[in-house]
C-alpha cells in the first residue's frame, strides 16, 4: 500500500496512479482526464442509464438478490420445522393406542426435517456469501465514494 501525496488515500501497490484523484506514486499528475468532484448516488438519480448510477444499481439489486436468498433459506428452515413438529405430533397422537405408532411419528418426522433444515442452511449460507463477495467488491471499487459505498450497502 501506498498514500496519494495529494488526496492522502490509500492505494494498492498494483496501481501506479491514485484511484480517487489520479495523481502519480511519484505525485505528477495524471496524464488521463479524471474528475475532480465525485458525484453522489443521490445526485445521479436524474442520469441517464449508463456509468457510475448503472454500477450502483448492479450493487443494489445484486444486494437485493442476496437478502431474498437468505430470508428463503429461513423459511426453507422455518418449514422443516415446523413440517417435523408437524409429523411428530400426528405420530404421537396415533400413538396413545400404540407405542409403536408413537416411536413412528418421531422418528419420521426426524427423517423429513432434517434434510429440508439442512437444505435451508445452505441456501441461507449461499445468500450470506453473496453479500460478502459483494461487500468486497463495494469496498475495493475505484468507482464508488465513501458515501456511495456506504448508501449501497444499506449503512447509513
Amino acid at each position: 500500500m501506498w498514500k496519494c501525496p495529494k488526496c492522502k488515500e490509500e492505494c494498492e501497490d498494483t496501481f501506479d496512479s491514485c484511484w480517487s484523484c489520479g495523481t502519480g506514486r511519484d505525485g505528477a499528475p495524471s496524464t488521463e482526464p479524471f474528475p475532480e468532484k465525485k458525484e453522489t448516488v443521490s445526485s445521479q438519480a436524474s442520469r441517464p442509464k449508463g456509468g457510475r448510477h448503472s454500477l450502483a444499481s448492479r450493487y443494489t439489486d445484486s444486494y437485493l438478490v442476496a437478502r431474498t436468498v437468505t430470508a428463503f433459506g429461513s423459511i426453507v428452515k422455518k418449514i422443516a420445522g415446523a413440517l417435523g413438529g408437524g409429523i411428530i405430533v400426528m405420530g404421537l397422537v396415533a400413538g396413545s393406542q400404540s407405542a409403536i405408532l408413537a416411536v413412528g411419528g418421531i422418528v419420521l418426522g426426524v427423517i423429513v426435517a432434517i434434510p429440508i433444515y439442512i437444505l435451508g442452511v445452505l441456501v441461507a449460507a449461499q445468500g450470506q456469501i453473496l453479500k460478502a463477495t459483494l461487500d468486497t467488491a463495494v469496498n475495493s471499487s475505484p468507482l464508488l465514494s465513501k458515501d456511495e459505498m456506504r448508501q449501497i450497502m444499506s449503512l447509513d
